[in-house]
């Protein structure tokens, strides 16, 4: 005992150097833990108050937008359906003509105008009068203008069957968007991007009103036939060309 009391009597100061030390880390380590308990308080402050600025969408609302989701599958269904009705008459319309159409030494069926003056082919290629004379084509055959109104159908039903298809996947993608939690502003929008993005085909079948047509309609079935209208020096009216096969 003796021994310890003179140990610590020889190391007095230094000790009390290394007391005061401990104490001031010690004290340090207290407003640091301090802090941290501030700062997560904080945290989970603004958590709840951002919980509950979202409001999340009830089972109310899940339930009828799913609904809503059932009947654009159905009309969907039934677009796709009609589509395939109208491709496959269109279709058959074409092929009759190019049956009955002028074959060349080449093997291009070709189509007189109704005038007379011009001879396009089966790709919408005018075929001119130094490599074949128009009169040679009988008028009984198919006009070019009847061909290729039904090859400017055929390529907007195309268009359109893909749109379908594109916007089945949207209903497909907001089912399973739904299946999990969504806020209402969330679930509103997608209801709004889904109506926007459906083709007028489905929005028939569904009872939704139409979208509004352009105003150019001459502009609408030139973007249909994917390429511009030949030119020629004696017509007045050009005919649009269907787009290449």
């Amino acid at each position: 005992m003796v021994a310890l009391s003179e140990q610590f009597a020889s190391e007095g100061p230094g000790r009390e150097s290394e007391w005061a030390r401990q104490r001031r880390w010690f004290i340090k380590a207290r407003h640091d833990h301090q802090r941290r308990e501030e700062m997560a308080d904080r945290l989970d402050d603004s958590a709840s108050a951002l919980s509950a600025a979202v409001s999340i969408a009830s089972e109310v609302q899940i339930r009828e937008f799913k609904v809503k989701l059932d009947t654009y599958d159905s009309a969907t269904v039934e677009a796709l359906m009609e589509n395939q009705q109208l491709l496959d008459a269109t279709r058959e319309r074409i092929g009759a003509m190019l049956d009955r159409a002028y074959v060349m030494e080449d093997g291009r069926r070709v189509f007189k105008t109704e005038d007379g003056t011009q001879v396009f082919d089966e790709h919408g290629v005018e075929v001119g009068s130094d490599e074949l004379d128009p009169s040679l084509i009988g008028n009984e055959r198919p006009k070019w203008e009847a061909f290729s109104a039904d090859k400017t159908t055929e390529l907007g039903l195309i268009n359109e069957r893909t749109e379908i298809l594109e916007f089945q996947e949207k209903v497909d993608a907001a089912r399973e968007r739904v299946d999990s939690e969504i806020s209402e502003d969330d679930l509103t929008e997608l209801d709004a991007d889904l109506l926007e993005a459906m083709p007028d085909s489905v929005r028939a079948h569904a009872g939704i009103e139409l979208h509004a047509p352009p105003s150019d309609l001459t502009a609408q079935f030139k973007g249909l036939a994917g390429i511009p209208a030949p030119q020629t020096q004696n017509a007045e009216v050009s005919t649009p060309a269907p787009a290449p096969m």
